[in-house]
């Protein structure tokens, strides 16, 4: 796993941490607010799990299509983070190493959306499941680079 200079959650001792690559998109809204989905009653930033072949860009791409049926640009990578958390749903603790990139919509797919998005103000109230995706999604907003919004 590639050295990373941004550590969010810590690890419990006692738990075997199991590796996951992922990549994410901050696609920002007028007004300052950035897409977001849920699952499982959580809310993430669009993007998920890096399969294996694929570059990171490829994954974020493929992952926001199915997720969101919608088709991205990929402006510019945003930084990269490790996060640890326990799944719930998978009974496991992970080592997730994300990488978060700033993305626009560029319209629609002819496929259908796994989850609707939600534009969420990504303030120290937002109710990101990793403290990893509310960094990406506030370190775009500190920019103050308007180029990236979706309109």
């Amino acid at each position: 796993m590639a050295e990373v200079q941004h550590v969010f959650g810590t690890q419990v001792d006692g738990h075997a941490y199991h590796a996951r690559r992922a990549v994410y998109a901050v696609i920002r809204a007028s007004k300052g607010r950035v897409a977001a989905v849920r699952s499982r009653g959580n809310l993430f930033l669009p993007g998920g799990g890096i399969e294996g072949g694929e570059i990171p860009e490829q994954a974020l791409v493929r992952e926001v299509a199915e997720e969101c049926a919608q088709r991205l640009h990929i402006a510019e990578k945003i930084g990269e983070a490790l996060q640890y958390f326990y799944a719930s749903s998978e009974d496991k603790y992970f080592a997730m190493h994300a990488i978060f990139y700033a993305g626009v919509f560029l319209g629609q797919t002819s496929g259908q959306a796994e989850s609707p998005v939600v534009w969420v103000l990504p303030d120290d109230h937002a109710p990101f499941f990793h403290a990893s995706h509310l960094w990406a999604a506030q370190s775009l907003r500190r920019e103050g680079n308007l180029s990236h919004e979706y309109l």
